[in-house]
């Protein structure tokens, strides 16, 4: 990823595709982007690209407590505001979503990460895989499944929708822990779990591998871990156009199967 910075801001997009965008390379070099970092009072983070720059951007840069901009140059996106709905007059409001901050022990090793998207636990060996899932309040429940997800809110249109469950509207303190393929108990649906919660998992049949993911990216293969997972002290700030938020807010909607009228 390509970080600049302008007015002590800082400007993110991907270089290795950039000679095929040319609305990129012209909004790179245009007044307006100029313009739209000097409007505002603090600097900023402006990520331009698609959802995949936006991922980057904030693991590059979320320990900064900057508000992001983002705005897309892409064919399909989801959070990204529209480059249609920005101009120099346009008004923005700030939204915040959390994070996700994990910490991985294992007998000769201890991880830590930043999820923005979610975490997976996979079956390693095409074997179930059985778990035991803590609450900050002593509960419990043990489930056998081949794939877990633990997904934030404004990630839950992601695989947690694929899988065929709901979406989680945006501004609900809460992340929601989704199974694949579910042995014990049956049927188990998502369960949404408070954001001030510590969840701790632990693998019960050591015998079996598990893979643990963040952000797709493998964090470890292991028989014997224990994994905590709780919300990161600060919330990501995004920086949304006014004209925009509807377009935004209706596409959880529109995910679940609402039209508009």
């Amino acid at each position: 990823m390509k970080q600049i910075e302008f007015n002590k801001s800082i400007i993110c997009y991907d270089d290795y595709n950039i000679d095929k965008n040319q609305n990129l390379n012209d909004f790179l070099n245009s007044d307006l982007l100029k313009e739209l970092i000097n409007n505002f009072k603090e600097k900023i983070i402006v990520v331009l690209g698609w959802d995949g720059t936006m991922l980057r951007a904030i693991k590059e840069n979320y320990d900064k407590n900057m508000p992001f901009l983002w705005i897309n140059f892409w064919h399909k996106w989801f959070l990204l505001n529209s480059k249609d709905s920005i101009n120099p007059n346009t008004d923005f409001v700030e939204r915040k979503y959390p994070l996700l901050e994990i910490e991985l022990e294992t007998n000769w090793t201890t991880k830590k990460a930043i999820a923005v998207n979610e975490i997976d636990i996979r079956s390693g060996n095409w074997k179930m895989i059985s778990l035991d899932i803590s609450l900050t309040k002593k509960q419990s429940i043990n489930i056998e499944w081949d794939w877990i997800l633990i997904s934030t809110p404004a990630w839950s249109t992601g695989y947690n929708s694929s899988l065929g469950w709901p979406i989680i509207p945006h501004t609900l303190n809460a992340f929601v822990l989704t199974p694949k393929a579910p042995w014990k108990p049956k049927l188990q649906a998502p369960i949404l779990i408070k954001d001030d919660e510590i969840i701790e998992i632990k693998n019960v049949w050591r015998q079996n591998i598990a893979e643990i993911y963040f952000d797709s990216v493998e964090l470890l293969k292991a028989n014997e871990f224990n994994l905590k997972i709780q919300k990161y002290k600060n919330k990501i700030r995004l920086i949304i156009a006014k004209n925009y938020i509807d377009i935004w807010d209706n596409k959880v909607l529109s995910e679940q199967g609402f039209l508009e009228k």
